[in-house]
């Protein structure tokens, strides 16, 4: 397996491209982009999907890749056009995944910019997080403590 696919979350598009490793600079245009491990195969070094993307893109707007291998989810919030690259001996559910450009295109969400999304999330109260713990207040006041731990009585 040999696929490239640029994201541009500005045109919120996910296109096909061909040599997307070597031309991943041209196609971000960006200098020197990362390069982001997203599964690999530690027995074929060759196999691998990657996703490239500029580090400097942080205020540009960014999309959400969720990609699922057996009971693990990946998930990374890119900003910024990225490339995302799939190499070798890919396993077929993430391979079905990264099939077209159609079903990229359902693994990802676009998501505006990082940080005003994190600010909004934030204010919001977080709703997928748990709420704090909350000490319980007896309304025993006869209640005893105690206070130590040795075993006298």
């Amino acid at each position: 397996m040999f696929h490239f696919y640029l994201i541009d979350p500005v045109g919120r598009s996910v296109v096909k491209v061909n040599d997307g490793f070597d031309r991943a600079a041209e196609l971000m245009h960006c200098e020197a982009p990362d390069l982001d491990t997203l599964w690999e195969d530690a027995s074929e070094p060759d196999s691998s999907v990657d996703i490239a993307y500029d580090p400097d893109a942080e205020d540009q707007p960014a999309f959400r890749l969720r990609l699922t291998h057996g009971e693990t989810t990946t998930e990374r919030l890119v900003a910024g056009r990225a490339v995302l690259i799939a190499c070798g001996a890919v396993p077929d559910d993430i391979a079905e995944q990264l099939s077209t450009a159609d079903a990229v295109q359902e693994a990802i969400g676009f998501v505006g910019k990082i940080r005003a999304d994190v600010a909004a999330w934030l204010k919001s109260g977080a709703p997928e997080t748990r709420a704090p713990a909350r000490r319980s207040v007896t309304s025993n006041p006869h209640r005893k403590h105690r206070h130590g731990t040795s075993g006298r009585r």
